[in-house]
């Protein structure tokens, strides 16, 4: 009966899976389409920048940050979807990170979010929980390999994870919704093992969840958790740890 239970949650999320990297979902009004060797989605309300870097009134701008900034009524109109390709593919989005001196990975991220209104934008709407945990089925590692600048395209990919840092991106997304967000997390972790940041975004998911076994664990190791929550590994240990929470998470009957 348990092996039965077992089998029968891991095909749910193998089902939310397949549905979520179809060539469309719709979330909104919004339409999302993969595209063979893309790293992104493709999104069917895209916001163009007008001014980009290499532009004349990019070079003269004494505000770089007002050049990516997304005009009200584009701000309002555009799909759940559109605001979070507006974020990613934002001129300024990645680049910034790698050069940061800042003491906290999450703090980082959160405090750079706070200079797009299109982030500000998206942490209001009731579902972009659910818009990101398909946008972010749909990216594909692959393309790395053949990506003319895989460095901005990893930045992108650690900032869309961090999104997942946000209390009130968390606060909307459902338990299996979740369960669907860490197996998309320990695929992409196997990919690419090296990234450990990765488990930074999945206590955060589990953790606002409730995950019980976490819960329990941690307990008695509150400091350990708060490190953690913040974007440092308290002892290297605790890499496995999680992972090992992460994989019975998605099997989670609860």
């Amino acid at each position: 009966m348990k092996k039965f239970i077992f089998l029968t949650v891991k095909f749910i999320i193998f089902l939310l899976l397949f549905c979520q990297c179809t060539n469309d979902s719709m979330v909104e009004g919004g339409r999302l389409s993969t595209l063979p060797g893309a790293c992104f989605p493709e999104v069917s309300d895209k916001y163009i920048y007008p001014v980009t870097p290499g532009m004349e009134e990019w070079q003269k701008s004494d505000d770089i940050y007002s050049l990516v900034q997304l005009p009200d009524g584009v701000l309002k109109s555009i799909s759940t979807f559109g605001l979070i390709d507006a974020l990613v593919n934002s001129p300024l989005f990645a680049g910034f990170y790698f050069l940061s001196n800042s003491s906290s990975p999450v703090e980082t991220w959160q405090s750079h979010y706070a200079r797009f209104n299109c982030a500000k934008e998206l942490f209001q709407r009731k579902d972009a929980g659910n818009a990101l945990v398909t946008y972010y089925s749909s990216v594909c590692f692959d393309c790395l390999e053949s990506s003319a600048k895989p460095l901005e395209v990893k930045e992108q990919i650690m900032g869309l994870e961090f999104l997942f840092t946000k209390q009130e991106i968390l606060d909307n997304i459902p338990h299996i919704k979740k369960q669907v967000l860490i197996a998309n997390f320990l695929r992409k972790y196997e990919q690419m093992p090296d990234a450990i940041y990765r488990v930074f975004p999945m206590v955060w998911i589990m953790n606002a969840d409730r995950y019980r076994p976490l819960v329990d664990y941690y307990q008695d190791k509150a400091e350990y958790l708060q490190i953690l929550l913040n974007g440092f590994i308290p002892d290297y240990n605790q890499v496995d740890i999680i992972i090992s929470f992460a994989k019975s998470f998605i099997n989670d009957k609860s």
